[in-house]
């Protein structure tokens, strides 16, 4: 049996103002007002992000208030992005708001020190 890799979930109505920066995946549904940095990223219907993403993979349903960093964006009908996006995969689907600068380029390396994400937003909730 194949075991699912484990993600790290900020739920609706949680505010986070701070940087996540960390291994392994982020199902973003609430709000975050600070950089992202992760391997991949979900960010839902109900998702809002200011700050800059860095990562492999971006799934955005939701909004996005600054730039992003990623090998492969997917920009969902639902979206609302404003910023510039680079990355080397683009897909953008119809009905989509995206007022930003596209720039097509490889990603810069992320940070190698990270620790697993869900170590990262334990302890942020310590503190929030």
């Amino acid at each position: 049996m194949f075991l699912k890799p484990k993600k790290a979930i900020v739920r609706r109505n949680r505010n986070i103002h701070a940087d996540i920066k960390g291994t392994g995946e982020l199902d973003l549904r609430g709000n975050v007002e600070g950089d992202i940095e992760v391997d991949n990223l979900v960010i839902g219907k109900k998702g809002c992000v200011k700050g800059t993403v860095v990562a492999e993979t971006v799934r955005i349903m939701g909004f996005v208030k600054g730039n992003i960093q990623a090998r492969e964006v997917i920009i969902e009908k639902s979206a609302h992005i404003e910023g510039e996006l680079s990355y080397e995969q683009l897909t953008v689907a119809p009905h989509a708001d995206l007022v930003a600068k596209l720039t097509p380029r490889p990603l810069l390396k992320l940070w190698k020190d990270r620790k697993p994400v869900e170590e990262v937003l334990e302890g942020l909730r310590a503190v929030a």
